[in-house]
């Protein structure tokens, strides 16, 4: 009877698909490069979510496995979080995950545009790499949290601190310091 326990849990575990976060965003920062360059041969990088997934899946950042189901981080692996923690961490990394996307579509559709502004690629491009790097910092942020002394009570009363992201303030800060540049 334990046996056949285990062979449940370990096909259960095999059918969940493992996905390294932080290559992921290595990988989409690094297309979107590459296809920025190359964009004249109509090779754009495909835009793509790290977070929906709709079956178990567990991605990993920085160390810290999190359990994603249906749009949602649902767990954090070594963590005994609330329901209400696990949503303001979902909240922060889903909410970063669609502007990502979102700017990625917003720069090809741009490109295919009849008439495509480079210079709007190119500030959609980084605002794109830049959620990307704000993805990252909170990940990684979150991992700092989790390895201290008491990590599920530190977490949980941590992440409220953290702030979300206001990605529309980094484009606010280049269009002035774009302005900046054009005034001199």
């Amino acid at each position: 009877m334990a046996q056949q326990n285990q062979n449940k849990q370990a096909t259960l575990f095999e059918n969940i698909e493992k996905v390294n976060g932080n290559d992921v965003i290595d990988r989409l920062g690094a297309q979107k490069t590459e296809s920025t360059k190359k964009h004249k041969n109509g090779n754009l990088s495909k835009p793509e979510y790290i977070f929906k997934r709709n079956n178990l899946t567990i991605i990993s950042f920085n160390g810290l496995d999190y359990y994603v189901k249906n749009n949602r981080v649902v767990g954090i692996q070594g963590l005994e979080l609330s329901d209400e923690v696990l949503d303001q961490i979902t909240e922060k990394l889903v909410t970063l995950d669609s502007v990502q996307h979102s700017n990625s579509e917003r720069a090809n559709l741009e490109y295919y545009s009849s008439n495509g502004d480079v210079q709007k690629i190119r500030n959609i491009n980084r605002l794109f790499l830049a959620s990307l790097k704000m993805l990252s910092s909170t990940t990684r942020d979150i991992a700092a949290l989790a390895k201290t002394e008491n990590p599920s009570l530190n977490v949980e009363n941590n992440i409220a601190k953290m702030r979300l992201p206001n990605v529309d303030k980094v484009y606010e800060n280049q269009i002035n310091q774009t302005l900046v540049k054009l005034n001199e």
